[in-house]
């Protein structure tokens, strides 16, 4: 092989380590360390440790750039859980599961009151054990803002809307939320919940 072939071989065969999370002493992320992308964790001390897989195998996640939103998961270490964006076999359509900081087998976040979305996490509050998500409706034309009480499985809906209702952000005492809609990139409007 010649030194091209060398520095493509070397770039094909990198890792991913994507959307890094530290929580109590510990490293989450997603990587393709296993041949295709995965939640792993791994200790965070100056030296590290070998890289958990906190998935079983049979599941693969989705490039997190690709998924859209904030982030793929979000550790909440109050209540031992991860939450994750999960798909079915490729098909796109995100739903939220939580898993064990250990590792496991994924259970529904909400149970099934949101498999008729697809669904993106905007905002994170482990402290508050609350997160935020735009959820596209797979039969009308609107997408619908939620936040989520993850320890009591509580969603509450904010709004909802053909043009994005994207919870882009909220208060101290999570008593409003900005909604993003948009047309188009440069024509946005902000509406306020309360």
């Amino acid at each position: 092989m010649d030194a091209t072939n060398d520095a493509l071989e070397s770039l094909l065969s990198a890792r991913l380590f994507i959307a890094p999370q530290l929580a109590g002493g510990r490293l989450y992320f997603v990587s393709d360390l296993g041949g295709r992308l995965s939640l792993y964790a791994m200790d965070a001390r100056p030296h590290g440790s070998v890289p958990e897989p906190l998935l079983p195998p049979s599941i693969a996640l989705m490039n997190p750039h690709l998924i859209g939103g904030e982030q793929p998961f979000v550790v909440l270490e109050r209540l031992g859980r991860i939450l994750v964006l999960i798909d079915r076999d490729g098909d796109e359509v995100y739903q939220p599961f939580l898993v064990p900081l250990g590792g496991g087998f994924p259970e529904p976040a909400f149970g099934s009151r949101l498999a008729g979305y697809r669904v993106r996490l905007f905002g994170a509050y482990p402290d508050r054990n609350l997160v935020y998500i735009s959820a596209e409706s797979r039969t009308e034309a609107d997408s619908v803002a939620f936040r989520g009480d993850v320890a009591t499985g509580d969603l509450v809906r904010l709004g909802a809307s053909r043009y994005g209702s994207l919870p882009v952000g909220a208060n101290a005492d999570h008593s409003k939320v900005a909604l993003l809609d948009g047309y188009t990139a440069g024509d946005h409007v902000l509406y306020l919940w309360r």
